[in-house]
């Protein structure tokens, strides 16, 4: 009997600290972390805010482009790559794709995982066509109740 009790608070404790719901609080924070990353600071070129957002030693590792290492390589690889560029580009989430998982330690929120896909599209002809997609994950970190950008990986670029 003991065995089937320690079975199933392992089975609960699974869905306690699984993915969250669309409504749930700590998406709604991960849905506006992505929206300050990319809708203002790679569609809009608006990088005023990654200062607060990116943590010193963020790392970022592109399945195409390597890696970058620090908060400073990255937002200079934004302003140079993204914003600097002739070819104007925008990404956009691919809905419903996202998805988000808290991290605890000591029953209390350090961090949460976030997770996706996302579309790239650039403008030519006067219009936006489609150049791609790729998956995505972030961990985010909360420092002196800061959320900061710690850890990136993107990957399968098509």
């Amino acid at each position: 009997m003991r065995k089937i009790q320690i079975f199933i608070v392992l089975i609960l404790s699974q869905f306690v600290y699984s993915q969250v719901k669309e409504t749930d609080e700590l998406y709604k924070t991960a849905k506006k972390l992505d929206s300050l990353i990319f809708d203002i600071g790679f569609n809009k070129c608006d990088h005023t805010h990654y200062d607060s957002i990116i943590s010193e030693d963020l790392e970022f590792y592109h399945d195409v482009g390597g890696a970058t290492l620090g908060k400073q390589a990255f937002i200079t690889s934004a302003k140079n790559n993204i914003c600097g560029s002739p070819n104007k580009l925008k990404r956009e989430l691919v809905a419903n794709s996202m998805k988000v998982y808290p991290l605890y330690k000591d029953k209390t929120l350090y961090g949460l995982i976030q997770e996706g896909n996302h579309d790239f599209f650039f403008f030519e002809d006067k219009v936006w066509k489609k150049g791609g997609r790729a998956k995505f994950t972030h961990l985010w970190i909360l420092e002196n109740k800061q959320w900061k950008l710690k850890r990136v990986l993107s990957y399968d670029h098509q």
